[in-house]
């Protein structure tokens, strides 16, 4: 059995006093298993790529006092693999959209939840961290709270993600050697070779939005790499007209994600102001909630 394969495999087994009860997640990051101790339950992450697990480990604790992404509870080798015990939340964003109508959220659901997404990024860059990986499916709610079950959003998986600058402003390397220009949902200046700086981490949620709000992202990710690079370029010198229909009501924030730099500090309160003027009918600021009916999850 391959070690992928046997780390989907481990239910029953016990880490750091936790017993892993239930797979709930798997991909090329390893595998997440609800895990419990008494009362207590929490979510084990466990993975082969020790790096990239101990730089994921490092940042969550760094995040323990914000609301931006699942609290760290330990870090730990078991037998050949590695694992992060963290909160344990509830569905990831992109296993939510996949249940709704025709693949869409409506327009409440999208501000709320691109607002939460920016605020949890705006955390991020305050501490010099990009994500570089920043997608539907590393966006998470946390478990609905009483009484009218009301979840926020947090972020996931910090396994590309690089302390891009020290304390005084000056840029850091990273010694992985990543190629993003080979992801094909890198942002535009990565796709061209730049190294992904803040403001690419946002023009990547622009492309998750899109995918959120039922564009067929995954189609047009398979065009030629050049037709694909030309069209992510379109989208910031032209988005009034390069837009996807389903995301033009938003165009006053993608306006704003298209003149944002590497030089120009991030405004992010703006960027929430165009936010909230995309739908001024919605508080983007209020969480979302989530319901289930007949096996099916809303949220709004």
């Amino acid at each position: 059995m391959s070690g992928y394969n046997s780390l989907l495999t481990l239910s029953g087994s016990e880490i750091w006093g936790y017993r892993l009860s239930q797979l709930v997640g798997s991909g090329s990051y390893g595998a997440v298993y609800r895990a419990s101790s008494g009362s207590d339950t929490i979510a084990v992450k466990i993975s082969c790529e020790e790096q990239d697990l101990a730089i994921e480990a490092l940042t969550l604790q760094l995040f323990y006092y914000r609301n931006a992404v699942p609290k760290f509870h330990f870090c730990n080798k078991y037998g050949p693999y590695h694992t992060i015990g963290m909160e344990l939340l509830s569905h990831d964003m992109d296993s939510i959209w996949q249940k709704v109508d025709w693949m869409a959220f409506e327009r409440p659901t999208l501000i709320k939840f691109i607002y939460q997404a920016l605020t949890c990024l705006e955390a991020v860059h305050a501490l010099k961290i990009v994500h570089r990986d920043v997608k539907l499916s590393n966006f998470a709610i946390t478990q609905p709270r009483t009484p009218g079950n009301q979840v926020s959003v947090r972020i996931l998986d910090f396994g590309l993600s690089h302390v891009y600058a020290d304390a005084d402003g000056n840029l850091r390397d990273d010694s992985r050697s990543f190629d993003f220009s080979k992801m094909k949902y890198a942002a535009y200046d990565a796709s061209l070779g730049c190294d992904p700086m803040p403001k690419d981490d946002i023009c990547q949620l622009g492309y998750a939005v899109m995918y959120a709000a039922g564009f067929d992202f995954a189609q047009q990710l398979k065009l030629p790499a050049d037709d694909l690079s030309n069209w992510k370029g379109e989208l910031i010198r032209d988005p009034a007209n390069n837009l996807p229909l389903s995301v033009k009501f938003m165009l006053p924030f993608f306006e704003l994600v298209a003149d944002l730099n590497d030089v120009v500090p991030i405004k992010y309160d703006l960027l929430k102001q165009r936010i909230q003027e995309c739908l001024p009918e919605v508080d983007a600021t209020c969480d979302s909630i989530l319901s289930e009916e007949n096996g099916k999850l809303t949220l709004t």
